[in-house]
């Protein structure tokens, strides 16, 4: 699909994913108008590297009321729907406004889809909704959320199947999203990008249990691939988002170590209660859907990263 033209409505614009698909659809030709309050973040970085935000019409504003949406001008092509706190550090230490972003965030973007005949509205989801779930982590099964933050998600997949008669749209359960627009996400940045800064400053990094707990890190250009891809195609529903190639905590650190020319050990604390011990992504509708059949390597990824991160030093 051509997107030269299209008018495009991205929230959390100044986010991890909102950036990078930003960046992405900007160079595709799209006409993006964001929303964002610039919270969760830190914004003096942000406003440094994202030389995008003078490009677009930003509207400044929490999801959550109507009234930042009211002050949305113009008629869009497509939502994507990104403005919501995105780690359960957060919810644990904001609980109330953050279920309250996610949720009633999901609920005006879902309204306005409706009310100005959007075409698709795309959303994440998130793979920690099967942390109760054994094998296989497939999209047709009952999801087990663990905590506050995958409860929300799975909230949201709710109104969104209960809108589906107004606003086609698709929730992508995304895991372990990691790479560049992570830096002004501070201390609820995912666990690669928390490592190779504690790694590159000879930090310890601290790992929950003996780090053998795997997680799904899909790298972020695989990420917004997916999103663009979710709006092009008719399918409506749900997509996981991985790689469906879990890799374990210390697997990561022993990488980092190895991109660094380091020996930097972990330090292993105990593990919370209601701990994950691995996710892993059924990625078969995502290749047969998203026709993604590719992803990016962990080693690769961080390597990557880790490039990124010396040239922004």
């Amino acid at each position: 699909m051509k997107w030269k033209n299209k008018l495009v409505l991205v929230t959390g614009v100044t986010g991890f994913i909102g950036s990078n698909l930003t960046k992405e659809l900007l160079r595709r030709g799209a006409e993006i108008t964001g929303i964002d309050n610039f919270s969760y973040i830190d914004v003096k970085i942000a406003r440094k590297k994202l030389t995008f935000l003078g490009e677009i019409e930003i509207v400044k504003g929490n999801v959550a009321r109507k009234d930042t949406w009211k002050k949305v001008k113009g008629d869009f092509d497509y939502v994507f729907h990104f403005a919501a706190p995105s780690s359960i550090t957060l919810f644990n230490r904001y609980p109330r406004k953050c279920y309250e972003e996610t949720v009633f965030g999901m609920w005006n973007a879902l309204e306005f889809s409706k009310e100005n005949n959007v075409k698709k509205l795309i959303y994440p989801s998130s793979g920690s909704v099967y942390a109760g779930n054994k094998y296989p982590h497939k999209e047709n099964i009952y999801p087990k959320p663990r905590n506050l933050y995958a409860a929300a998600k799975i909230a949201c997949e709710g109104l969104a199947n209960s809108y589906s008669d107004f606003v086609d749209s698709v929730g992508l359960r995304i895991f372990a999203g990691y790479g560049p627009g992570e830096e002004w996400k501070r201390d609820f940045a995912s666990v690669v990008y928390l490592f190779i800064k504690d790694i590159m400053n000879d930090k310890s990094p601290i790992i929950f249990g003996d780090g053998e707990q795997k997680r799904d890190f899909i790298y972020i250009e695989d990420v917004v691939k997916a999103v663009i891809r979710a709006a092009e195609i008719k399918y409506t529903g749900i997509i996981n988002v991985g790689t469906g190639k879990p890799v374990s905590f210390n697997r990561v650190v022993e990488i980092i170590n190895c991109e660094l020319g380091k020996e930097i050990e972990p330090k292993y604390i105990g593990r919370p209660s209601n701990y994950v011990e691995e996710l892993k992504a059924d990625t078969k509708l995502m290749k047969r859907i998203l026709g993604i059949e590719k992803t990016t390597k962990i080693e690769a990824g961080i390597s990557k990263f880790i490039r990124y991160l010396r040239d922004c030093e």
